[in-house]
């Protein structure tokens, strides 16, 4: 039985990046030898185990022949025999195939540490056409490395058009594809999976109202790393913004940060506002119970509209100052309470805009 540490975790070591987490392989052994030893089988498509004291994963070495459309039509084969070069072929990029055995030795026979060198995304084989999901995945990686020089080669560029011609993109389940579009907004450069995605023609498949705008989220990720911030700066600004959220599998909070973002820009863009057009906008908003749902919204705004734009509002002070009127002990009716909290409210608007 011989350990390999493979993919990202000896990739971003050899890059110098943070390694997040370690996944590992088990060549010339079986699901039941590693049960005897304490592993404990995860995996129920393939045989996944988790190490008894470190919780890592580990996998049997496989070979895996495609059986029909979509990500999951694959048979695989687990037997002791399946040699790491044979692990090493499926998977998706030269530079996500290298291995490291126990004595820190690296095994790399589709070059990857020459494609690290030259700051190259390549396929590994063939067998690249027959997963979809290689094309989310390869859109997330040059967004994670872009700020490192990395580029996607064309021959590359080539398989991914063909298998978005095929149609197989159409059999990712949603909660794939929102698994690696969350995973993209975490890196530095997330407007480069969805330029990938449009260029390829994957995006209008996976969305074809999507009307993207990247440079919005070029611009809030040079400052804001909260995911659903970027997010709205992907959806707010089109004109497709349910269908956008329902095509990615978007989660609830997003949905509602996207939409509440998508609020405020037309706001913004009135010629005049009021105290008045303020509260209308907090209540269309549920400003007075979601104020941090609001106020992330907003940030997010401000990257979504033309750079001459210029806000004289403080919106978490005005924000503060609306939720902190409170309603009327002495009224009884329902109605009546609600009136006086409103005239309240729009009273303390009209006080602080008339001191800015």
């Amino acid at each position: 039985m011989k350990v390999y540490l493979v993919g990202g975790a000896v990739r971003d070591s050899l890059l110098k990046l943070p390694v997040e987490e370690k996944d590992w392989v088990v060549v010339g052994t079986t699901r039941e030898e590693l049960i005897s030893k304490g592993y404990k089988q995860i995996g129920k498509d393939f045989p996944v185990f988790l190490h008894p004291e470190t919780k890592e994963e580990y996998a049997l070495a496989r070979k895996e022949r495609k059986t029909g459309k979509g990500h999951k039509a694959f048979n695989f084969e687990f037997d002791k025999d399946v040699s790491l070069e044979e692990d090493l072929e499926r998977r998706d990029i030269t530079i996500n195939a290298i291995a490291q055995d126990e004595e820190g030795n690296l095994i790399d026979p589709y070059h990857g540490q020459q494609d690290l060198k030259n700051k190259i995304i390549r396929r590994v084989s063939d067998a690249f056409k027959e997963d979809p999901l290689r094309v989310l995945r390869v859109a997330r990686f040059a967004a994670k490395l872009k700020g490192h020089g990395f580029t996607i080669d064309d021959d590359t560029k080539t398989e991914i058009q063909k298998i978005v011609s095929s149609g197989e993109l159409t059999t990712l389940s949603k909660e794939r594809i929102w698994m690696e579009t969350h995973k993209a907004l975490g890196t530095d450069n997330p407007e480069t999976y969805f330029e990938v995605m449009e260029e390829c023609g994957a995006l209008n498949q996976i969305c074809p109202l999507s009307n993207l705008d990247s440079s919005f989220l070029s611009k809030v990720s040079k400052v804001e790393i909260e995911a659903s911030i970027r997010w709205a700066c992907v959806v707010a600004p089109s004109s497709a913004i349910k269908e956008m959220n329902n095509s990615f599998n978007a989660p609830k909070e997003y949905k509602e940060i996207s939409v509440v973002c998508s609020q405020i820009i037309d706001f913004k863009k009135l010629e005049s506002i009021n105290a008045e057009d303020i509260i209308e906008l907090a209540e269309k908003t549920d400003l007075y119970r979601k104020e941090e749902r609001f106020l992330k919204a907003e940030e997010a705004s401000i990257f979504c509209i033309n750079n001459n734009f210029k806000d004289e509002l403080n919106w978490k002070e005005l924000a503060k100052r609306i939720n902190d009127i409170k309603a009327s002990s002495d009224l009884k009716e329902g109605n009546l309470i609600a009136k006086k909290l409103r005239k309240d409210r729009l009273e303390a608007v009209q006080l602080y805009l008339s001191k800015t």
